[in-house]
């Protein structure tokens, strides 16, 4: 939006409280454009921090992947959420499952394996079996790697891969996005 003073990684509220008169008049303005277009889809939408009725009011996040700005409150709303209304459907599973988003070959880190984690732990040194073309592949993690705090997997801000942009662990817990590299595999 023109005229937007940027704060990284910033509550929504806390950003637009901070910007001059017209930029917050052009936000109201898009904000109704926006609810106007759900209404007409037949849904009804309404700012999150508005929002007092969540089962009938669609919350509206405004959030910037560039900047970060938001998603702490996207954050927020989506536990929120989850504790009020999914408290009974939430559990924990130690048994190890990760969805594979990606293989590939980097030089200087050799075959990685792009993943979420969603239940279990993943530790380095752990021996698993991936699916593979011709039958089950089985390999040793060798290291475990995550983007750093507060920054989305798809936008290559510099390389994702580079030594800055990558933070090493030893073990990770569910829900982890991460990248891990693997030794030689050998399919069985």
């Amino acid at each position: 939006m023109y005229g937007w003073e940027a704060i990284p990684n910033n509550g929504f509220r806390d950003s637009l409280a901070k910007q001059n008169s017209s930029v917050r008049k052009e936000f109201e303005k898009r904000t109704q454009d926006t609810i106007l277009a759900f209404a007409e889809q037949g849904l009804n939408a309404v700012l999150y921090y508005d929002n007092k009725n969540m089962g009938r009011n669609v919350s509206l996040v405004p959030t910037s992947a560039i900047t970060g700005e938001g998603v702490p409150d996207m954050i927020m709303l989506l536990v929120n959420l989850t504790q009020q209304r999914m408290s009974d459907s939430l559990m924990y599973l130690s048994e190890l499952e990760c969805t594979v988003l990606e293989v590939k070959v980097i030089e200087g880190l050799g075959t990685t394996i792009d993943v979420v984690l969603s239940n279990g732990i993943l530790r380095e040194g752990d021996r698993i079996v991936v699916c593979g073309l011709n039958g089950p592949i089985v390999t040793q993690v060798r290291a475990l790697l995550t983007p750093q705090p507060l920054r989305e997997m798809r936008i290559k801000v510099g390389s994702w891969y580079g030594s800055v942009t990558q933070v090493s662990h030893k073990t990770l817990f569910v829900t982890s996005p991460l990248m891990f590299t693997t030794k030689k595999s050998k399919p069985h």
